[in-house]
This record gives C-alpha cells, structure tokens and sequence, in this order.
C-alpha cells in the first residue's frame, strides 16, 4: 500500500479504515510475518465504521476462536477511535480481572508504539505507572478495563465494549448465564454517559443459546445489528468490505481456509463435541436437551461405500416450501434421499431457499434433473396444488410428483413418527457432504431453534420412504 503512494495519504488512510490501521500497525507491534489481512476482517471494519458515524450504536459480533476478532475491534480499534478523537471515553468488560489486565497491556502497547505517533500524534497517553487498567489521553479521553463484577460505580463512558463476557467453561452453567445477562442489564448498559448516542459493542463467540448475545436478541425487535461469521458458511451471503467492494460466500466456504481449513474443523468437532463446536465455531449453538433424536443412532456412510452398493437406489426429493424471498421468510426446504430395497435410507444432499414462487419452480425442476429423482414430495400447502401443476411438466422421464398431506399433526409429531427408523439403524447420512451440516444443525436445534424446514422435509421424506404411497400424484411418462 505504502510502496505507490506518499506516507502522508497512506496515513490518511489509516486513519479512515481500522482494518487498514490493523494491517499496517500489526505485523510490527505483535511481530507476525507476512501477514495478509482476511476479507473479514474489512467486514468488521464497515460495522465498526457505521458504530463510529452513528448509523450502528449496538453491534454483536460473533466470530470463531483465536479469528483476530478481539485483535481488530477491541485491542486496535481503541488507539484507533482514541486517534479520532482523544477525548473519547471507553470501558472495556471482560469476563475476569485477568482478562482485563492483559487487554490493557495490549492496548497501551499499541498507543506507545512510535509507528501509531506517526499517524496519530495529537492522541498522547499520560504517564500513570498506578493505574495499569486504566489508560488516560492528554485531552482527557480514557479507557477503562474492568471486568464483569469490578468497580463500575461512578463510571461512564461514551462506547462500552464488552469482550468474551462469560468463560467457555461455564458455558453450561445456567446460573453463571443468567448472571451475565443481570449484570449487563442492571448494570454495564446503564454506564452510558448518553444513552441515546452512545454506543455498545458484543465481541464474542457463541457458546450456548442462552448467552448474552442469545438474550439480548431473543425478541424481533431487538435494536441490535449482527455480524455473524461462522468458521464454515451454511448459507449463502453478501457482506460488505467498504473500501475493499464486497464479499460473496456459497454454502460451505470456509471463513478463513488457510487458518482453519477443513481437516482442523472436522478434529475440533471431534475434540469438543458437538455443542462446543456449533456454537464456538459454527456460531450455532444447539437446543439439543428437547430433540427427541438419538444422534448416535443416526450412521454415515463414505461416498465410496455407498457407490459399492449393489442394489439401485431409488431416489426421492422432499420439499418444504414457501413463497417468499424476503430475509424473515420460512426458507423452502428440500432433502435428497435414496431408498435402497433393504430397508436403509442415505441422506445425500440438501438445500434451502428464499425465492419467490417463480424462482422456486425453477429450483425443483433442477433439483429433480439433477439427482435423477424418482419421486418429488411436496407438503401439501395453500400453495402445492398450483405448484405442482406447474413443475410437473418440466419434471423429467418417469419422475412422479407427490402431493403430501400433514394430517393436521405437529412439526414434532411428525418427527417423532418416523424414530423407529432412525433407532433401527436405518438412516444414513452421505459422510464429507458439507450440505448435510444444515441438516443435522436445524435437527439438533429442534424444536427451539430458529429454522425447522429442513425438519419437516427430512420427517416427510423418511414417511413418504416409508409408505410408499402419497396422493393425488402426477406421472410424468
């Protein structure tokens, strides 16, 4: 950046971009080698950015372990906010003392550095040997590191940064969550000095989904924007780089393949287990304590193992669908199974959509093409009929349509109808097909979880599988 443009617009832009100003000071304070920032990163910077002009005034942000999350939006962003504006107040909220400590430690080091007085020369910390967790401007700005339960009162601040509020290894303790969730209530959120400007930002990875971030977005009217940036994409996204355009992601990209590619997922979810590895990493934490699966139940097969099968497979299609593209909508839903005579059903793909009816024509015609179905089942819906005569021509040689009715029975009912199969050993999932993630994260996450199409089509197809009946249908010779 530095090589074509002189050092005083290279300055100029460090002091317009955290991210620029992270990737520039960095590598010399923490030492780090050939250090490429990572598209993300940029991300987190528009957000930090729209906190700064005023546009964002409650950020969380949610991203995996050691993801240089606390690096960027907490330890550089404060010399960065404080260059800005010297007289600017922060209190920094961590889960311990000691958490606080080595934040502070971090954070004066960056001050000090002789590469941040060249690009913020007005902002100049007071020499205060006394107050290790307290750093103090000449224009009498501050930062002040606590921790949850430290000394609050009397203090105020115009930003509140709360950092890794609760220790992963509580994460399971009910009584230390709805501790943090008091505390931030009756206590953190009131130490704005203006609460209508000031500004709040959540830095933390999911662990439970009864955590901070949990509670304070549990109502659709909650004021807060998200950035959520899970180590693995289970959907398509668009984020938005500011200075650097915009970022695309398909389902499952990774966020950052060099630090975290497939392989160190795959160990850190044997490692932790489940939970631990959805929510600290996929940023999905799980309501498994009310599924009524038994996931040890459910079996994986290789792609080479299931291509050795003998017996032809039939294939079916499950469709859960909706008739909207709008970012609330229901997502239409659909599963990919074969049916082998033997009794065993292998779950070999998945895909969800929010698309309007059109479009979602579309998408169960090339589904269907594509994997060759055999039968597509359509829960049957205000809706179906329509769609149905619709698809049905388009569909290909010998492929039947399904109408399916509910039966007037629950989401859980419907579920729970079809354990047999899965307790009798008769489920499989296509092992290494990373689609198959939304599937077992919206099962594991059922009945509390936020989405449950992918549910329903998995209840219906393993009926539909079952009985082989379903009517009325339409074949298409």
């Amino acid at each position: 950046m530095t090589h074509n443009i002189s050092q005083r617009t290279s300055e100029a832009l460090l002091r317009r971009s955290p991210s620029l100003f992270f990737t520039h000071l960095f590598p010399k304070i923490d030492t780090v080698r050939n250090f490429e920032c990572p598209w993300y990163l940029h991300a987190i910077s528009k957000y930090l950015l729209e906190m700064y002009y005023g546009t964002c005034p409650r950020l969380i942000l949610n991203a995996p372990p050691r993801s240089l999350k606390t690096s960027l939006a907490n330890t550089y962003f404060i010399p960065w906010l404080l260059g800005k504006d010297p007289s600017t107040k922060v209190m920094v909220v961590t889960y311990g003392d000691d958490l606080s400590s080595t934040l502070a430690k971090a954070t004066k080091k960056v001050f000090l550095h002789p590469a941040y007085k060249k690009i913020f020369p007005h902002t100049v910390l007071e020499n205060d040997n006394m107050q290790a967790t307290r750093l103090r401007t000449s224009k009498g700005g501050h930062v002040i590191f606590t921790s949850l339960h430290g000394v609050m009162t009397g203090l105020g601040a115009d930003w509140i940064i709360l950092d890794d509020p609760l220790q992963v290894a509580h994460m399971r303790s009910e009584t230390r969550l709805d501790d943090v969730i008091r505390v931030f209530k009756q206590s953190v959120s009131t130490r704005l000095n203006n609460p209508k400007n000031g500004k709040i930002l959540l830095i933390q990875q999911r662990i439970s989904p009864n955590d901070l971030c949990g509670a304070l977005t549990d109502t659709p009217m909650h004021p807060w924007k998200i950035l959520c940036l899970p180590a693995r994409f289970d959907e398509p996204a668009q984020f938005d780089l500011g200075l650097f355009g915009k970022k695309d992601v398909e389902t499952g990209d990774l966020l950052t393949p060099a630090r975290m590619p497939e392989a160190f997922l795959n160990e850190k979810k044997a490692e932790m287990g489940d939970a631990a590895y959805y929510a600290q990493y996929l940023q999905k934490p799980l309501h498994e304590s009310d599924c009524p699966i038994d996931f040890k139940k459910i079996k994986h097969i290789s792609r080479e193992e299931f291509d050795e099968i003998s017996l032809a497979p039939t294939i079916y299609q499950s469709w859960d669908t909706a008739l909207s593209d709008k970012p609330s909508a229901d997502y239409s839903a659909v599963t990919t199974w074969a049916k082998f005579e033997d009794g065993r059903y292998v779950l070999l793909d998945a895909a969800r959509y929010r698309v309007t009816s059109e479009k979602l024509q579309s998408k169960i015609v090339q589904q269907a093409r594509a994997h060759s179905a055999r039968f597509v089942c359509i829960e049957k819906a205000n809706h179906a009929a329509d769609l149905i005569r619709m698809v049905a021509p388009e569909m290909p040689d010998g492929c039947i349509v399904r109408s399916v009715p509910t039966g007037g029975t629950s989401k859980m009912q419907r579920l729970e109808a079809q354990l047999h199969k899965i307790n009798t050993g008769k489920v499989f999932f296509l092992s290494d097909e990373p689609n198959l993630e939304l599937v077992n994260n919206e099962l594991r996450q059922f009945p509390n979880g936020r989405y449950d199409d992918l549910v329903d089509s998995f209840s219906q197809a393993l009926a539909q599988m079952g009985t082989g009946s379903g009517v009325p249908f339409w074949r298409i010779s």
